[in-house]
């Protein structure tokens, strides 16, 4: 006899703690009283989470890197292993920059060879437009 009072109490609870969950996630908990626990955990379960916005520099210390990455990346006489570290840091600084400005770039997709030269001028070239860069014929 015990057993059964034990199965058809657990089945009740299950019962009722059903009705509540599905109340909640329709907003008609008004006659439950324990509503309002149960709508706090309802409410945070339904939250929507806001739009994660990217953590970016300050666009003049982008800029300050930029033209210091640019004044040695166009530098001759490096040595291969330092003109490669320049090269790889004045890409990321780069790409930084055109999409602080969102100009799209494919800097962080192609490998190192005349693509990459390529993308890089033309990109070079829309940041000395936005003034990031200084231009050549004004040193």
């Amino acid at each position: 006899m015990r057993g059964w009072l034990q199965i058809v109490a657990v089945v009740a609870l299950l019962h009722v703690l059903l009705r509540i969950g599905i109340a909640a996630l329709f907003d008609e908990l008004g006659g439950w009283h324990c509503s309002r626990l149960v709508s706090r955990l309802a409410r945070r379960l339904r939250r929507r989470r806001a739009p994660v916005v990217p953590l970016r520099r300050p666009i003049e210390d982008v800029g300050a890197d930029l033209r210091r990455l640019h004044a040695s990346f166009h530098r001759e006489g490096l040595r291969f292993a330092k003109y490669e570290g320049c090269r790889q840091a004045y890409d990321r600084v780069l790409g930084e920059a055109a999409e602080m400005l969102e100009v799209t770039h494919l800097l962080a997709v192609l490998p190192p060879g005349r693509e990459l030269d390529r993308e890089r001028e033309r990109v070079e070239l829309l940041l000395e437009d936005a003034g990031l860069l200084p231009h050549p014929w004004a040193a």
